[in-house]
């Protein structure tokens, strides 16, 4: 017997032998008798040791265990194998401890007329079946075990009965979302393409979907592919909404793990744009996904995920726009879910596209009828929801002469600092980063600079003369109290009666706002990432209740529904028009009954300003739908994050006429994306219809 059965056993314990089949097999030039056993108990018998059989007349069999056929065999197996007694074996182990493997004859029970229990009960059979089913042999062990897991299935509501609802939290739900899931899980199978329009929620249908499948145990392995401007954005929805931690590919503990980590993760988070390169391609391929979920797939090429190179039992595709370029990219959509719905890519071109015009379709009701299979597409003109106006108010605020002394000599120290860093060949002592966070900390206020000045000028590899000048600036932010957009924000409050959000991205300046209000006789709620989750909750129910105003970083701009509100103020702007909409969306979005009002202050001169006017002019950022901009921003076809591209512009320019004569040229790009958002919106419009809407 084996070492691991030694371990395991103790005195008189008693195995059943499950899964015994008697069997001829083939060995060499003749054949042989064995009584085949289940492969588990290849743990339990050494290859080819002896095994002594005790038979129920007394006799003992020397046979040996065959660890490729998962079977007994020996001289003496001959009687065993053709003998009609019905019989299983049991493994015994006695004390000293020692092993055997004894045969035991079934008796059948006979069951008399008229037979009573020890209590008196009568037992009595309505037909033949009853009783041949009670004096039948046990089940094997594996058969029992099929036979429990259809019971649980059988006693596990079906897919009209969402298990997950109860565990949803900060959720609105709204019909159409839970109509999706449910059409999804139940016919679809967990395999679809989302399609819903802009603004409707794909993220909380998917989020649903994946939880429930989690929940019933039909997935334990998951894998989130989206652009890497999304990565965070899906991270905070998971854990705040559904109670998912994902761990991102670029997380240091993922990194720590290396390659191993994609087999060892089971819930993993990474961007489409480093997973579609090697050797992250070949990683992912090469694992077992119980659950995929790819957003904004139209911007996911086609051959990451192709035939058999990527293994999922579960899909869930979610883009607003499937057709980008030419029908055959809706093909290879609909492929992935679905492998040979629409046949082969040559018959579809064939029978579906206009040979003249790779966008326009032929058959188009035989193609729905198809497509009806896969998609799911939700309107907003036939959804029961509705979206309230967004009003939009520009403060330009210009510096106090102490303020734009300090903003005018910081910001060309960083200018000539990147510039002669990429000059150097020696590297850069300062690192961008940090200079990006010092310019972005200084477009909002003086007091919010002060630290990282004071840090940078203790950097060693800087020179004296730069460190110098450093420290004097910091001493210089940290000595100016007066702040012009504070002042222009206690105005505006005393115009404004309702409610009001104030946004900004750093602690510092959330102080110097908080402290200014206060003593204005403001009541002040502080919402900020370091507070616990109680805390938060605290921050919100007093902003609910006396509080008027709430000062907030951007983690309050995250997942937390203020709808109650309906007036908003950017005391800072970030240089990521995403950020924005994200702060816009805790007000405006589905449920808001009034119209929300935007107001934006913004240094006169400053990088944010010329932000604002390129977003503003060009793409009309404020009056989108929440969740265009990602659209228009994904039509830039850049892999670099908006504020990078920005921070570049600004860094290579000589001066600020060059670099606002290149942000028009960057926004004449984000028109025609606009316009190629919208051209594709109104074309998959007149393709789709009102067609594929979840069933009821």
């Amino acid at each position: 017997m084996s070492t691991l059965l030694q371990q395991l056993a103790q005195p008189d314990d008693r195995w059943d032998v499950t899964d015994a089949v008697r069997r001829v097999i083939a060995s060499g030039d003749r054949a042989r008798r064995v009584l085949q056993l289940d492969p588990s108990w290849d743990l339990f018998f050494d290859a080819e040791a002896p095994v002594t059989l005790v038979m129920p007349d007394g006799r003992i069999l020397a046979v040996q265990y065959d660890h490729d056929q998962h079977a007994l065999h020996g001289p003496g197996m001959t009687s065993l194998v053709t003998t009609n007694d019905t019989w299983h074996l049991v493994l015994e182990s006695s004390a000293p401890l020692r092993f055997s493997l004894r045969a035991e004859l079934l008796q059948k029970t006979a069951f008399v007329p008229g037979l009573t229990t020890e209590r008196g009960v009568r037992l009595s059979f309505t037909s033949d079946d009853d009783l041949a089913l009670l004096t039948r042999p046990p089940a094997s062990q594996t058969v029992f075990a099929l036979s429990q897991q259809a019971a649980i299935f059988a006693a596990s509501p079906g897919f009209d009965e969402l298990l997950s609802l109860p565990l949803l939290r900060d959720v609105e739900l709204f019909p159409h979302q839970l109509k999706t899931a449910r059409t999804v899980l139940r016919r679809f199978r967990g395999r679809a393409l989302l399609c819903d329009e802009v603004g409707l929620g794909k993220t909380i249908e998917a989020g649903m979907i994946l939880l429930e499948l989690l929940m019933r145990k039909l997935v334990r392995r998951v894998l989130i592919l989206t652009p890497s401007s999304l990565v965070e954005q899906w991270r905070g929805e998971m854990s705040r909404k559904f109670g998912l931690d994902f761990i991102a590919q670029d997380d240091e503990v993922f990194k720590e793990l290396g390659e191993q980590a994609w087999a060892s993760v089971d819930h993993i988070l990474a961007s489409y744009h480093k997973v579609r390169r090697e050797p992250y391609r070949s990683l992912v391929a090469g694992q077992e996904w119980d659950m995929v979920i790819v957003d904004e797939a139209h911007h996911f090429r086609k051959d990451c995920l192709r035939g058999g190179r990527f293994r999922k039992k579960y899909i869930l595709l979610l883009t607003a726009t499937p057709i980008q370029n030419n029908l055959e990219e809706l093909y290879n959509l609909v492929t992935l879910l679905q492998p040979g719905l629409l046949s082969t890519a040559r018959r579809f071109q064939q029978q579906f596209v206009d040979r003249h015009d790779k966008l326009t379709p032929r058959n188009l009701e035989q193609l729905h009828g198809l497509l009806a299979e896969a998609m799911v597409r939700n309107r907003r003109s036939n959804v029961t929801v509705g979206l309230t106006r967004r009003f939009a108010h520009t403060l330009v605020v210009e510096p106090s002469p102490e303020e734009k002394a300090l903003y005018d000599e910081v910001t060309g120290f960083v200018r000539s600092h990147l510039r002669d860093s990429a000059e150097s060949s020696k590297g850069a002592a300062l690192s961008r980063m940090a200079l990006i966070t010092l310019q972005k900390e200084l477009g909002s206020s003086s007091m919010a600079s002060a630290a990282t000045l004071a840090r940078l000028a203790e950097n060693k590899g800087l020179r004296r003369g730069d460190a110098n000048a450093l420290h004097d600036l910091a001493l210089r932010a940290g000595r100016q109290h007066s702040n012009a957009k504070v002042d222009q924000l206690l105005k505006l409050l005393a115009d404004i009666p309702d409610k009001m959000v104030i946004f900004t991205q750093f602690r510092r300046t959330q102080d110097v706002v908080s402290q200014a209000l206060a003593q204005a006789g403001e009541r002040v709620a502080v919402f900020h990432g370091a507070l616990t989750r109680m805390e938060k909750e605290a921050a919100v129910q007093a902003f609910q209740g006396e509080a008027r105003v709430l000062v907030s970083t951007e983690s309050g701009s995250e997942g937390r529904n203020l709808q109650f509100c309906h007036a908003l103020c950017n005391f800072d702007l970030p240089w990521n028009p995403m950020r924005i909409e994200q702060r816009i969306g805790r007000l405006s979005r589905i449920g808001q009954t009034r119209d929300v009002h935007v107001f934006n202050l913004t240094g006169a001169g400053t990088i944010e300003a010329d932000i604002l006017r390129l977003l503003e002019a060009k793409i009309n950022l404020f009056e989108l739908v929440i969740g265009e901009v990602e659209m228009i921003l994904g039509n830039l076809d850049e892999e670099r994050e908006f504020e990078d591209i920005v921070f570049d512009l600004w860094s290579e320019s000589a001066n600020d006429a060059q670099f606002r004569e290149r942000m028009d040229a960057l926004g004449n790009q984000m028109v025609q994306a606009k316009q190629a958002y919208l051209t594709q919106a109104a074309y998959e419009d007149r393709i789709f219809g009102k067609r594929f809407a979840p069933e009821g």
